[in-house]
């Protein structure tokens, strides 16, 4: 069931403004697309989609495929390219695939995909779950070999790349001391890179996320909102 820190305002219960036929199915699986091209941070050449329960059943009828290829290749939810993205992406020579799992839900919901792109030799999944009115919750990132697990509403900013403990640590006092609201800090670091998900409370400034990447370039910030 969906709590009350799952909506940001009554635009979020009522749905946003789409192409249909349906908030969850379509709206949702278009930011799940997003979220996932958000990551990838360019534009993918493979689109790998898993389905699971309400998805893997209906989500030819519902426009599911479209809308997430769609968000995949950076479309909003009223983008009227999402009614043709499937054979936009194969004039683009951007490999689909589409499995229809049997079994249950990763993410313990029945509108869950796992998506997964590859670009540039960059690899990235993700599993998140469309809990309606348009709204998504992340349950897990994956980014080149290393993976999160989470259960978190939008907006949240994914950092990866090259960075040990203490930069991790005053990357985040930066952000906490230029205003950004943080809720919970997810991580997982290597001996060569990191992955971290920062769920934060509320939208992050434009100009603080490109100050960010101003001062550590050589990390990746993909922010998903």
């Amino acid at each position: 069931m969906a709590r009350k820190q799952d909506y940001q305002s009554a635009f979020d219960v009522i749905g946003p403004i789409m192409m249909g036929p349906s908030s969850s199915h379509t709206a949702g699986a278009v930011k799940i697309g997003n979220a996932a091209r958000t990551l990838l941070q360019n534009n993918p050449q493979d689109i790998t989609i898993h389905y699971y329960e309400s998805f893997a059943s209906t989500h030819r009828g519902h426009g599911t495929d479209l809308a997430i290829v769609g968000g995949a290749m950076g479309y909003n939810t009223f983008d009227e390219r999402i009614k043709n993205s499937i054979e936009i992406a194969k004039e683009n020579n951007i490999g689909v695939e589409i499995v229809e799992e049997s079994g249950s839900s990763l993410g313990e919901h029945p509108n869950c995909a796992v998506v997964k792109l590859d670009g540039d030799g960059r690899h990235v999944e993700i599993n998140g779950i469309s809990i309606g009115g348009g709204s998504i919750k992340i349950k897990s990132i994956h980014i080149d070999g290393l993976c999160i697990l989470m259960h978190h509403g939008l907006p949240i900013l994914v950092i990866d790349g090259a960075a040990n403990i203490p930069k991790i640590n005053h990357l985040i006092n930066d952000l906490i001391e230029k205003g950004a609201d943080i809720n919970e800090e997810i991580k997982t670091i290597n001996k060569e890179k990191c992955l971290l998900a920062l769920h934060l409370n509320k939208q992050l400034p434009t100009a603080l996320l490109e100050a960010l990447r101003d001062k550590y370039d050589d990390l990746n910030f993909a922010y998903i909102n």
